[in-house]
């Protein structure tokens, strides 16, 4: 598990930055619907996740809506922030977390990246969605599962476009950071059975 250096910190800031302002920026070029669809905070977060480990993963997480809400008033309070902080802090935390625990697997180490992402953004969708529905239910005094599987499934079918590029563009970028040995630098790649021939060998 990824610990709290000064490296893994300055880069959780930078990507938590990044995820606020680039939220401002689609949402200025194309309004609600454009930043819905590119889901702009997902990525950084989910890399921070990756990157960062699952502790940082989630404080970045946690800290993108709010940091939004303060600077922009988006997303709106309360149906809009609530759901965000959960959905962006699970990416975070999970993304590191099945990430830590896959790439030490030999038969799915190649794909950890991939997996831990697609993992993520199910969990994350679905407090989303518990957490939308209580509001709304709260609220509009609508019944509260007719509002979680609507909440859950518009999370998915609003996002599609985001989805698809998070899940080709985070593993494309992490391969090219391996490749030019900057991933070495914030996780251990080596398969467990990899770590335990080059203890014995030294």
């Amino acid at each position: 598990m990824k610990k709290f250096n000064t490296l893994n910190v300055v880069t959780t800031a930078m990507l938590t930055a990044v995820a606020v302002i680039a939220a401002r920026m689609f949402h200025h070029l194309g309004g609600g619907t454009l930043s819905t669809l590119f889901s702009p905070m997902h990525f950084p977060i989910l890399i921070a996740g990756l990157l960062c480990g699952p502790y940082l993963g989630l404080i970045g997480g946690l800290l993108t809506p709010v940091l939004s809400f303060l600077i922009s008033g988006l997303p709106p309070f309360p149906n809009g922030l609530v759901p965000m902080i959960f959905e962006l802090g699970a990416y975070g935390f999970f993304a590191g977390l099945f990430r830590s625990l896959l790439i030490k697997n030999n038969r799915v180490s190649r794909f950890s990246s991939v997996i831990a992402i697609a993992v993520s953004m199910i969990i994350g969708r679905a407090l989303n969605a518990v957490a939308g529905a209580i509001l709304i239910s709260a609220t509009a005094g609508t019944p509260f599962f007719v509002n979680l599987w609507t909440k859950f499934l518009g999370n998915f079918t609003s996002t599609w476009l985001g989805i698809i590029l998070q899940l080709v563009l985070i593993p494309a970028l992490l391969l090219a950071l391996k490749k030019g040995g900057i991933l070495v630098k914030y996780t251990d790649d080596k398969p467990e059975q990899t770590v335990q021939q080059t203890s014995e060998v030294y």
